[in-house]
């Protein structure tokens, strides 16, 4: 924190010596100004906001901080500053006060959150991106405003509005980047005395009419760019829930059609083999009884730390029960080597673990069965695996069998 508000003093200074002000002048505007981000950070970090602008309460939070907080204190020490040093008069100072708040939140609502979505959202918006929705922006503002003659704000809003809004479901950063857009070139516009906001004959009206769009287009572009991607978050986050397991983070049984049907798939274009080994953790139940379902979720953590040391990427692994996974063992060239990596497994899980100050030992039952020689659909696969399961529990528990020609189930 101590090194950014350096740089930020540092560049309020420059802007400041650059601007006109007396050294001593720019000196007590950028500590200002850097008290200002300060402030910032601090309402920030207390009120759990996001700088990333993820959820619509942190973009209100973040106007709201605007408005409310930064730039009444801003303007009014500003102003202080100012007048201490005799550069402004006393009898303009509430005057002087009410155009620095009013001019920095318009400056700060139009630029600040479209900054931070540019520059935070995960939707990054690529160079040839940005140029055409720049050019579409600016021809569709110079069609409407200069070879049209567009001089009814609502007409011109009526035709903007929904392009932005459209480009804004579709990416936040499309909808950031086309406001800014509109809102340059009109104020390009203003500036040479041509399009929509200089057809009043009222400087006030034309000045109110061009911030009114200006802000329309930057305020509920953001917010319904927000809105949907809490709504794409959501749903992602839901989808997730349905396929994931939550306590150790592996696919689950609703993916285990999908991860099988691969192996199949595997199987059938690169003649590739692989085994399907159907976990289940012996002694498991007892834990929960005496030690409590927190621990035996810790339990289940360790085992799959454990069991994933021994994995390659390319294999699969799934909680498709309480206390039963599936592995697949993905390209196996033999039966030893399937056998050297499950014992590996083997040894790893029936080590003591220690939580809460109990000592606790659980081992696992594992049964094994190939792709394609025992099949090449999930059914006849998982019959094969479960039926040896059950034959390593019988013959004693931590340790694994590979299934027969036939399952006995």
């Amino acid at each position: 924190m101590v090194e950014k508000s350096y740089l930020i003093f540092l560049g309020q200074l420059i802007l400041a010596l650059d601007s006109g002000l007396m050294p001593l002048a720019s000196v007590g505007i950028s500590l200002i100004n850097t008290l200002e981000a300060y402030i910032a950070l601090r309402v920030f970090n207390y009120y759990h906001l996001d700088e990333h602008l993820t959820r619509i309460k942190d973009f209100f939070g973040l106007i709201g901080l605007i408005i409310v907080v930064l730039q009444p204190i801003s303007a009014l020490l500003g102003n202080t500053v100012l007048l201490m040093l005799n550069i402004i008069q006393d009898t303009s100072f509430l005057h002087d006060v009410f155009y620095w708040w009013f001019g920095n939140i318009m400056g700060q609502l139009l630029f600040a959150p479209m900054l931070l979505i540019l520059y935070y959202n995960k939707q990054k918006i690529q160079i040839r991106e940005f140029i055409l929705v720049f050019l579409l922006f600016a021809i569709l503002n110079y069609l409407l405003q200069v070879l049209l003659h567009v001089d009814n704000v609502s007409l011109l809003l009526l035709i903007t509005l929904p392009t932005t809004l459209y480009l804004t479901t579709t990416n936040v950063s499309y909808g950031s980047v086309g406001s800014v857009v509109l809102a340059s070139v009109s104020l390009y516009f203003t500036h040479l005395g041509i399009g929509t906001f200089v057809q009043d004959s009222s400087q006030i009206n034309n000045i109110i009419n061009l911030n009114f769009f200006m802000l329309s287009h930057i305020i509920l572009a953001l917010v319904i760019g927000i809105l949907f991607r809490e709504k794409n978050e959501a749903i992602e986050s839901l989808q997730a829930m349905a396929h994931f397991d939550f306590l150790t983070g592996l696919p689950n049984r609703h993916l285990l059609r999908e991860k099988i049907q691969h192996t199949v798939y595997l199987a059938d274009l690169h003649n590739q083999k692989s085994a399907i080994c159907f976990v289940d953790l012996d002694g498991f139940k007892p834990i929960n009884d005496t030690l409590g379902h927190h621990t035996g979720d810790i339990v289940l953590q360790k085992i799959v730390k454990r069991a994933k040391k021994y994995l390659i990427p390319e294999d699969a692994f799934l909680r498709i029960g309480g206390d039963e996974f599936l592995i697949i063992l993905t390209n196996i060239q033999s039966r030893d080597d399937v056998g050297k990596r499950l014992q590996h497994i083997l040894s790893s899980v029936s080590k003591t673990m220690y939580i809460e100050d109990h000592e606790i030992q659980i081992s696992l039952s594992i049964g094994v069965a190939f792709c394609p020689e025992h099949g090449r659909t999930v059914k006849s696969l998982m019959s094969y695996a479960d039926d040896a399961m059950y034959q390593a529990k019988k013959e004693g528990k931590n340790r694994f069998v590979f299934a027969s020609s036939k399952p006995t189930k």
